[in-house]
């Protein structure tokens, strides 16, 4: 379970992406990667705290997100699991707010991150410029 907060955006929408915009979304990286690094952390270990092993609880996720698959469970595990999908989905809002705050605190709108992040996955000459702009810090 990763965290995220971008919307899809049309592929074909060119994205202009200003220099001083890149630095924004490079200064507001590092930052973002620890905040998913935690945010990883703590999911696994909320999950141990439930008496899951990640295998086990990644296997009842992919049941429960995907019509196609199903998995033998006890209602014990069908009950802590119900109560461990809940706390994650609150820890997941702190994750996003935590995120969303660091892009602001950039001066940035999160659309307009969203915007350029989108583009990113696509845009291999704006990945290069990102790429330079965080060597530059």
């Amino acid at each position: 379970m990763g965290v995220s907060t971008f919307s899809l955006v049309n592929a074909q929408d060119q994205v202009e992406v200003t220099d001083a915009e890149l630095n924004k979304i490079a200064s507001a990286f590092q930052d973002i990667q620890k905040v998913n690094m935690e945010a990883q952390e703590k999911v696994m270990e909320t999950v141990k705290d439930n008496g899951f092993e990640v295998d086990r609880f990644n296997e009842m996720y992919q049941a429960s997100a995907s019509p196609e698959k199903s998995v033998d469970a006890t209602d014990d595990e069908k009950q802590r699991f119900g109560k461990l999908m809940s706390e994650l989905q609150q820890m997941q809002v702190g994750f996003t707010e935590q995120i969303e705050e660091i892009i602001s605190n950039e001066g940035m709108s999160i659309e307009r991150y969203q915007a350029i992040a989108m583009a990113l996955q696509t845009d291999s000459e704006l990945q290069g410029r990102l790429k330079s702009k965080l060597q530059d810090q």
